[in-house]
């Protein structure tokens, strides 16, 4: 028989910290980095889409804000034109009654001499009144005959023009190519007549015709104020550095800051629609916004703005996005990292502790604190390696326990064969002699050391077992006569498999307790049931029973491996019934004084189906054991 050596366990489970050496899980981080990376590159991906997008969202709000100031200016612009077309047609507006209108008659006839010059100085300015008083905005109007001999001036500003020929003049020549229509006359042209010139005034020139000989008869020069052009503009233009500048259909400028004269692409270009373009001036890049209207015999509307102040401005509204969007990346980065690292370690101190556990050292745990699904799976291996510990203390304690016992019984047993056979020899020299009794007891007593000694550590029916008290209790008979032993379990249990010598001990406590003298009666029931899972047995008797201190000190010494005092035979069973099937199993003692004792045993259930694998299961841990150990 092999020496079995007792291995020390560690008092206190050792916390498990993971060192340097321990294992890095590349697969699993290699495919969270590509993960991290595949994430990283569409965010940024679709945050240079979101960048792209809003820079060109950007540029059209600005385009469009450019637009819609140069459909103001050309809103404006025609509201001028108008004013400056019903203005000038002033010597017109009696022209139902031209025979009796002295103004036409005199512009009409080649006869002045029944007009004298007074007289036509008192008509020119009763009608130009009418003018002034219908367009508070018009300044000035001058009147020219056909010739282009000024006729006569009225001026807000008082402005008296010398009667002169101009006839030579340029924008004279231009007005009669123009067939009636409003000639607008530049800065120089305006000054060089004599008239007052500004960035908020305009001055019209246009030949009149009369409407029955459709032959030129006047020409008139209206100045008229334009404020609410350049207002507008200045108001509400995106940069100081804006000029604009309106135009005719063919391109001659109006009014504006801006000296630049339309080339014909441009203005083909520009009456399709909004038009821009870009141009380089003096080394800086500009870029021109076009807008046209078809009213008053078309306009052109033309701001011109640096390239460079519509590309800062776009990047100043796109750089705090673009800011953001980086702290966005690198903060996404650094969770990514982080959640990788949370995954990464709890992994690597699992894997080091199931190498730890391989080695067969289960008293290795991982601190857990957090709840997520790692911790979840840490806390129950450290709960597995705490109870795969546990089960081999107690196949442990309870294989030296067996071991020990199977000593103990070795050592009582001396000389089984000869004990039978000395038993057996005094059983047939009774009989022989006419000791019935006596050979009786010798053959009770034979069967009940042969129950015992025999398969110690086996599992026996409750069949069995009951036969053995049968053989316990016949015996008993020849010494307590009046001893009555009543039996109520169920046949449906006897074939459930148990420990050996349960039944036998507890009724021979019985005994031992209750009678005090042979002659008493005594009655013990054993009763047996099954609840759920577990098989319940009680043995009772009615004898004297116990005090409360007794008792509580009994049941306390039960659990206590020092204490020797109470119920040796109670305590080595009840320990039995717990090395084998575990603490939820054992002996659980009633009493009460006057009222007898009960005692109860809780044992799992245990057929025939399962009793040889869970033979094969403790021998097959009681080898482990030994060999880990060394025998």
């Amino acid at each position: 028989m092999k020496k079995l050596t007792k291995f020390t366990l560690p008092s206190r489970p050792r916390r498990f910290h993971t060192s340097g050496k321990q294992k890095h899980f590349y697969h699993i981080s290699r495919r969270l980095q590509v993960l991290m990376v595949l994430e990283v590159f569409i965010l940024i991906a679709a945050y240079l889409l979101i960048l792209f997008f809003y820079a060109q969202n950007c540029r059209l709000q600005q385009d469009t804000a450019i637009y819609n100031l140069n459909h103001m200016l050309l809103l404006h612009t025609n509201s001028v034109l108008e004013n400056l077309d019903t203005a000038s047609s002033f010597p017109l507006a009696h022209m139902p009654d031209r025979y009796n209108d002295p103004l036409l008659k005199y512009l009409t006839e080649k006869d002045h001499a029944n007009m004298t010059q007074p007289d036509i100085y008192r008509v020119f300015y009763y009608r130009t009144g009418e003018v002034f008083i219908q367009f508070p905005e018009v300044e000035s109007l001058v009147l020219f005959d056909k010739n282009g001999e000024l006729i006569d001036s009225k001026s807000v500003y008082n402005i008296t023009l010398p009667k002169e020929d101009h006839s030579e003049d340029t924008w004279y020549a231009k007005c009669q190519k123009l067939s009636g229509k409003i000639y607008i006359l530049s800065e120089e042209e305006t000054l060089s007549l004599g008239l007052r010139s500004t960035s908020q005034n305009l001055h019209a020139a246009r030949v009149l015709y009369d409407h029955l000989t459709l032959k030129p008869f006047c020409i008139t020069l209206t100045g008229i104020r334009a404020a609410d052009i350049p207002i507008t503009f200045n108001t509400d233009k995106l940069f100081d550095e804006q000029l604009y500048a309106i135009y005719d259909s063919s391109g001659h400028k109006f009014i504006g800051n801006m000296d630049v004269p339309l080339e014909q692409e441009v203005l083909l270009a520009s009456r399709r629609g909004d038009y821009s373009f870009s141009c380089r001036d003096e080394g800086e890049k500009y870029i021109y916004h076009v807008s046209y209207t078809v009213e008053s015999g078309g306009s052109y509307s033309i701001i011109r703005t640096p390239s460079r102040l519509l590309i800062m401005k776009q990047f100043r509204t796109i750089f705090g996005i673009f800011l953001g969007g980086l702290i966005l990346i690198l903060l996404n980065i650094s969770i990514f990292m982080g959640i990788i690292s949370s995954i990464n370690r709890p992994l690597a101190r699992l894997v080091n502790m199931c190498e730890e556990i391989g080695r067969g050292n289960f008293s290795v745990r991982i601190p857990c604190s957090r709840t997520d699904e790692l911790s979840y799976l840490t806390h129950s291996l450290n709960n597995m390696s705490e109870r795969v510990q546990q089960l081999i203390d107690e196949v442990y304690v309870r294989t030296l326990a067996e071991r020990d016992l199977e000593l103990q019984m070795l050592r009582s047993q001396i000389n089984p064969h000869f004990l039978y056979n000395t038993l057996e020899n005094m059983r047939m020299s009774a009989y022989t002699r006419g000791y019935i009794e006596l050979s009786e007891m010798c053959l009770l007593l034979s069967k009940v050391l042969r129950y015992g000694v025999t398969n110690q550590s086996g599992l026996v029916t409750i069949r069995e077992e009951l036969e053995h008290l049968q053989y316990y209790t016949s015996l008993l008979h020849y010494c307590f006569p009046r001893l009555l032993v009543d039996i109520f379990i169920d046949k449906a249990l006897y074939d459930y498999y148990m420990i050996k010598v349960i039944f036998q001990p507890l009724v021979e406590n019985a005994v031992n307790h209750a009678i005090k003298e042979p002659q008493n009666a005594i009655h013990i029931q054993v009763w047996g049931y099954e609840e759920k899972n577990d098989l319940i047995f009680m043995v009772s008797d009615d004898g004297h029973g116990m005090e409360k201190q007794y008792l509580d000190d009994l049941r306390a010494s039960l659990d206590d491996e020092n204490n020797t005092r109470y119920g040796i035979g109670l305590k080595n069973i009840h320990r039995r019934i717990r090395l084998y099937y575990g603490k939820n199993y054992g002996l659980v003692i009633n009493s009460a004084p006057c009222k007898g004792t009960s005692v109860t045993v809780r044992i799992p259930k245990t057929p025939a189906a399962l009793m040889a694998h869970t033979k094969e299961e403790i021998n097959g841990n009681s080898n482990s054991l030994q060999t880990s150990t060394g025998g």
